[in-house]
């Protein structure tokens, strides 16, 4: 049997595996409607598939048309189950009615008859002609008369279907039209495959009309139990079901949501979640397995759930209800939750007052419009020793003493009697005869017609409160005591910066013979008039800040005129949250302000001496160049010969000559930088350049260096460095080969490595790595100082006035990078420059 043999009865047993399981699993649903007719259609379409399996696979032609024959049955009972089950689907049911249902019946019965009988008469197939292909014996005919009688009344069949199932979902809501791009799939298939298979549109052997009907039947499945969307007709479910405050569910017989509205989703916290339609309600409420568990059977209940944690909790009323067809058969259940966080939390607010009311840390008294106390809680009883039962009934006036005036308690009953609340002190005695004060606010409780039922006392016990006020007044005197002898300044103001107390030393420093010449005074009037405004500031931010405590100095007006430095500490007083002034605690530190001021001094002439110093440099710099020019000139001819050939000791001569000036030469360039750069008058250039030129470039100049002492020598460019950076390469060609030739200079043996690279983003960095003599620890921190070389020792055999690296650090500073430094004894040095990536000016 050849390969497209095997494939053709493959896919038709595919095929009928399908469409027999989509059968069975439907016939097992049953209870969703229209899955009887949808379980028939299937099958229909599975018995199609096997007899004409065994059709393909007849040896002989007798068998053939038999098979074929048998195979008829399905082929003109499909299309009336498709409509039969569009008309379910379609909520039409009642159009199926006992007498109309066996009409539908009439053509495929005529159909068979003729199909039957076709030998006598050839009205369905004549021409009949039989060939193997690939081992399969197949048949080509020309179609008859009642062919086209059947076709015609198929494609009706299938049309009306197709019309009702679509009207229908586009009716429906727009996400109950999920399944539309499946049923659509579903419904063209069968036509397409069977249109190809009567009309031999493609070269295909075998009709294709059972396995499209395959496909339909799992489009149609995917959408009877993906979307459940036959179990209720959603009538008017945009007004009124999305209109609900409440949450609805709507559950199948097997616990599948077939509807769900807005509110629901917004409980279930659905809203950003897959569509829930179509799932079990145990996969979409995962975090509640218990409460799925225990309402899993149950059909009908009132109850009150919670969900959520902490202050995210929420109580709903839940209401489980049936859900029936017309023949009050169960189809599935209603579920109504209705939201009452609000009355939970009213009611457990009303609990809340009542226990805070119990556990009240003030005494909290309750009685009528007579005085007959009606409530007392616990925390009354403890205070006074009296229990509940002694004291309801009785009159507060039990608890008075002499203590309190009887004008408190005249204006107590005036003021409560007339509707307004009371706020005093009383002294009272409790059952054991010992005395106590209460903080008392008393409010009259007045009904709908504004009439006094009630009066409510809470009252704070502030016994220990008078006691401390007492010693705090005794405190008070002790403390003046220790402020007045204190050695401090100490000074207070108002709310306003009127000053209200100044200690003896503040009256002292400031030439005062008394107290009255400074209280009253607005805390500005001491200062300078140019100190004014800052020191006005200084305090009107710490207030509005609300720092507890700041320090500062400022210039004062003694009472003879002197200028007093004070540097004081100044903290805000308060009382509750009310700012009631300023407290400050100064020295006088007029001594230590004109030390500084003479230091000030002493800086500024240095620096001018420094300014003048590089000056001086400059000068003497700029004016050596000229003869050395002319040396280096003379010297340089007299080597080329151009004043006659020397003998060997005056070529000798005009070498050291030549070398001593090439010295003094780098001499005064380096003092010219370093005076620059300590004037401040060093200018950057900054333009474009090329990072693999600027290697170049100091690679020819120092190679030829590095080989003549013996050493390796290698660079290295990085490729993940820009091509082009922006900034000043002549001096950072400057700062590279003062590097690499001070390594040179201090490396016998070994190597020397360059380096340059891209630290990040924004940095670039340059290093130089060598294996010289290294540097001590203890040199490190000062070579980068100007005319600082690290030991006699080092240097000797490298002579140099120790501006190299100095000049090297400050333009590098100057370029807003960094340079670090590791080094080793006998080991080597490294140095690394880290500088910024700047972007190119536009248009420069």
């Amino acid at each position: 049997m050849s390969l497209q043999s095997i494939f053709y009865l493959s896919t038709l047993t595919i095929a009928a595996i399908i469409s027999g399981s989509l059968a069975w699993y439907t016939w097992r649903n049953q209870q969703t409607m229209g899955a009887k007719p949808f379980s028939l259609l299937m099958l229909s379409i599975f018995y199609w598939s096997v007899t004409y399996i065994l059709q393909l696979a007849s040896p002989g032609i007798a068998t053939k048309i038999f098979w074929e024959k048998v195979t008829f049955i399905a082929v003109v009972t499909t299309p009336v189950m498709w409509l039969i089950f569009a008309l379910e689907y379609a909520g039409r049911k009642e159009w199926m009615s006992r007498p109309r249902t066996p009409l539908l019946f009439v053509v495929p019965f005529l159909t068979m008859i003729v199909i039957a009988t076709n030998e006598a008469h050839h009205l369905f197939w004549f021409n009949q002609q039989f060939f193997r292909v690939g081992g399969l014996l197949l048949e080509q005919s020309d179609n008859g008369l009642w062919f086209w009688v059947h076709a015609a009344y198929s494609y009706v069949l299938i049309l009306i279907g197709t019309v009702l199932i679509v009207r229908s979902l586009l009716r429906w809501p727009s996400h109950y039209r999920r399944q539309l791009p499946w049923m659509l799939l579903a419904i063209a298939t069968p036509w397409l495959a069977n249109a190809i298979t009567v009309f031999k549109l493609l070269p295909i052997l075998i009709d294709l009309t059972p396995i499209a009907f395959m496909v339909t039947g799992v489009g149609m499945a995917y959408a009877l139990f993906r979307y459940r969307l036959l179990d209720l007709a959603p009538i008017a479910r945009d007004v009124v079901i999305e209109g609900m405050h409440d949450g609805m569910i709507v559950l199948d017989a097997s616990n599948q949501i077939v509807d769900i509205n807005s509110a629901a989703q917004n409980i279930l916290n659905l809203s950003g979640e897959q569509d829930p339609i179509g799932k079990r309600l145990g996969e979409v409420f995962t975090s509640r397995p218990a409460l799925i568990q225990h309402y899993q059977t149950v059909t009908e209940a009132r109850d009150e759930i919670a969900l959520g944690e902490g202050e995210n909790q929420r109580w709903y009323e839940l209401t489980l209800s049936p859900l029936r067809d017309q023949q009050k058969n169960p189809v599935g259940r209603v579920i109504l939750v209705r939201d009452m966080t609000d009355r939970k939390r009213a009611e457990e607010q009303l609990r809340q007052l009542s226990r805070a009311v119990e556990s009240s840390p003030t005494s909290i008294v309750i009685t009528n419009a007579d005085g007959k106390i009606q409530y007392v809680n616990p925390k009354f009883t403890e205070v006074t020793g009296y229990t509940a039962e002694e004291i309801l009934g009785g009159n507060p006036n039990i608890l008075k003493t002499d203590l309190t005036p009887a004008e408190t308690h005249r204006q107590l009953w005036e003021t409560i009697s007339s509707g307004r609340e009371w706020r005093g002190e009383f002294c009272n005695r409790k059952k054991n005869g010992e005395i106590y004060w209460e903080l008392a606010s008393i409010s009259p409780i007045e009904d709908a017609a504004g009439n006094i039922t009630h009066y409510v006392a809470v009252k704070e016990d502030i016994t220990e409160r008078k006691r401390t006020e007492a010693l705090l007044q005794e405190s008070e005197l002790r403390f003046r005591q220790i402020v007045e002898n204190a050695s401090d300044l100490i000074y207070r103001t108002d709310a306003n910066g009127r000053i209200t107390y100044a200690n003896q030393p503040v009256l002292r420093v400031l030439g005062y013979s008394g107290e009255a010449e400074v209280l009253g005074k607005h805390y500005l009037d001491l200062t300078t008039p140019d100190s004014r405004m800052k020191l006005k500031h200084t305090y009107t931010r710490q207030l509005l800040k609300q720092t507890k405590n700041t320090y500062h100095e400022f210039p004062t007006i003694a009472a003879d005129g002197r200028e007093v430095w004070f540097g004081q500490n100044v903290q805000l007083i308060t009382e509750g949250d009310k700012f009631i002034g300023f407290q400050a605690i100064a020295r006088d530190i007029t001594a230590i302000k004109q030390a500084q001021e003479a230091l000030r001094i002493a800086y500024d002439q240095a620096m001018e001496a420094s300014r003048a110093k590089s000056q001086l440099i400059a000068k003497v710099s700029h004016e050596l160049r000229t003869p050395l020019g002319g040396i280096l000139g003379y010297a340089e001819l007299l080597q080329t010969n151009a004043f006659g050939s020397l003998q060997p000791r005056q070529e000798k001569a005009v070498g050291e000559i030549l070398q001593s000036a090439e010295y003094l030469n780098e001499m005064v360039r380096e003092l010219l930088d370093e005076a620059q750069i300590q004037g401040n008058t060093s200018i950057l250039k900054a333009r474009a350049f090329s990072p693999a030129t600027l290697l170049q470039q100091a690679t020819s100049a120092m190679e030829i260096l590095a080989q003549g002492k013996g050493l390796e020598y290698s660079a290295f460019l990085d490729p993940n460095l820009p091509q082009e950076l922006y900034g000043d390469d002549h001096r950072i060609l400057q700062i590279l080969i003062n590097l690499i030739g001070n390594a040179i200079k201090f490396t016998k043996q070994g190597s020397i490595c360059v380096n340059l690279s891209c630290a990040d983003s924004d940095h670039w960095s340059m290093q130089v790595k060598d294996t010289g003599i290294g540097i001590p620890s203890e040199a490190q921190s000062s070579i980068f100082e100007p005319f600082q070389q690290a030991s006699n020792a080092i240097t000797r055999e490298n002579p140099g006035i120790g501006l190299g690296l100095s000049i090297t650090k400050q333009l590098v500073v100057l370029m807003g990078g960094r340079i670090k430094l590791e080094s080793e004894v006998g080991v080597g040095s490294t140095f690394d420059i880290l500088l910024p990536i700047v972007k190119r000016p536009p248009g420069s």
